[in-house]
């Protein structure tokens, strides 16, 4: 599929989550977030959505300038007494070769099992920071593995895996409950819990599993030609009464003194802007379909906010080449020199202490019909 079919597809899909509820602009203007989720925000009706029309719900507007506190003297502290916290993952040793066999350009290691399907590296550097990304999601929720109401989960399915490190918690935390987790690269660990098994598997290919009581979708953007295709899939392989959830950030890099700012990215969207630039190529490779508040660097004042902030920056500083070397070298046709001057201009603009920047992220989940219901419900975390 090309970019222009990907950004159609994520484009009617966003037209469907604005549509399904709209927060007036009096309640954004005096939200107040708070992590892990804003507050303030009224919620809006629980929709009725038909299985023809896959919409994800209402969702948390752009952050009023001044909803966080910053640190005024971030901007001239260099120091940090935080630091990285990115746990390991190692390759099973028990699956073919030829699915080992990967693809390596731009100093990169790409899946090799439907090679090109997924635009973003498998290699250690990236499962490092699949695991950081895991932990600010940790932080940001306090703890929670998921938002849904979900009540003694019998079978689950974390597709697109990645490092196996979210079905190893949550198999961990409910060891009567048979996980499953699939991707297209075999980069989980070889122990994990009894009640957990990976698979190599494409998840828009046809599902071929029993029914789910819990489908868990993350960090997905990107990644799917098809969205649409996919919520339909997890809606039939769901048991009656069971729960699908989508967590995912959007690729906008936003700054909160400048909030109703019409384009994404950063403040000054001069062409010359290397993360207007680099924002705006991933718009044209592929779309995302996240949002609610999450800062970026540690610019804020809560010492947890801060904490959460610079976890969130070291996340982005390394996501911005896996981000970004096979969509601008494979799609737009970079050179791979083209691109390492662009990744460290973003990366330089990313530490501007004197920025507030941000990101959104959508927390959605739906329930199957079950128990006389006749429609799927959903719902968003605000």
């Amino acid at each position: 599929m090309s970019a222009p079919d990907i950004i159609s597809t994520a484009a009617a899909i966003e037209d469907a989550i604005e549509d399904a509820a709209q927060v007036p602009s009096t309640d954004r203007a005096t939200a107040e977030p708070s992590l892990p989720l804003p507050t303030g925000v009224e919620e809006a009706p629980t929709p009725a959505l038909p299985l023809a029309v896959p919409v994800l719900g209402p969702v948390q507007a752009d952050v009023p300038a001044g909803a966080i506190e910053a640190d005024e003297d971030e901007a001239l502290d260099n120091d940090s007494a935080f630091g990285d916290d990115v746990s390991e993952a190692s390759s099973r040793t028990s699956l073919s070769s030829g699915i080992k066999r990967y693809r390596v350009e731009n100093g990169r290691r790409y899946h090799a099992y439907k090679e090109g399907n997924y635009l973003l590296p498998n290699d250690e550097t990236e499962q490092d920071r699949l695991d950081l990304h895991h932990h600010i999601f940790n932080l940001v929720a306090e703890g929670r593995l998921f938002y849904a109401p979900v009540e003694n989960p019998s079978r689950v399915l974390d597709a697109g895996t990645g490092t196996g490190i979210w079905a190893i918690d949550f198999a961990d935390q409910f060891p009567s409950a048979h996980v499953v987790g699939t991707d297209l690269s075999p980069i989980q660990p070889g122990w994990v819990p009894p009640n957990l098994e990976f698979e190599v598997d494409d998840m828009e290919d046809v599902w071929r599993h029993k029914p789910f009581s819990f489908i868990h979708l993350r960090c997905l953007a990107g990644s799917l030609k098809d969205w649409p295709h996919l919520l339909e899939q997890a809606y039939e392989n769901l048991e009656p009464g069971g729960w699908l959830e989508i967590v995912d950030f959007e690729m906008y890099v936003r700054d909160q003194r400048a909030p109703d700012a019409d384009a994404p990215g950063m403040p000054d969207l001069s062409e010359g802007k290397s993360i207007n630039m680099w924002v705006r190529g991933l718009h044209q490779a592929a779309e995302t379909i996240g949002r609610t508040f999450v800062p970026l660097g540690p610019w804020a004042k809560n010492r947890r906010q801060k904490e959460i902030g610079l976890y969130q920056q070291q996340n982005m500083l390394d996501a911005s080449s896996a981000y970004g070397a096979a969509h601008f070298t494979r799609v737009l046709e970079w050179s791979s020199e083209e691109f390492q001057v662009l990744s460290a201009g973003v990366r330089n603009e990313m530490k501007d202490k004197t920025a507030q920047l941000y990101s959104n992220l959508y927390v959605v989940y739906g329930r199957k019909p079950g128990s006389g219901k006749d429609e799927l419900e959903a719902e968003v975390e605000d």
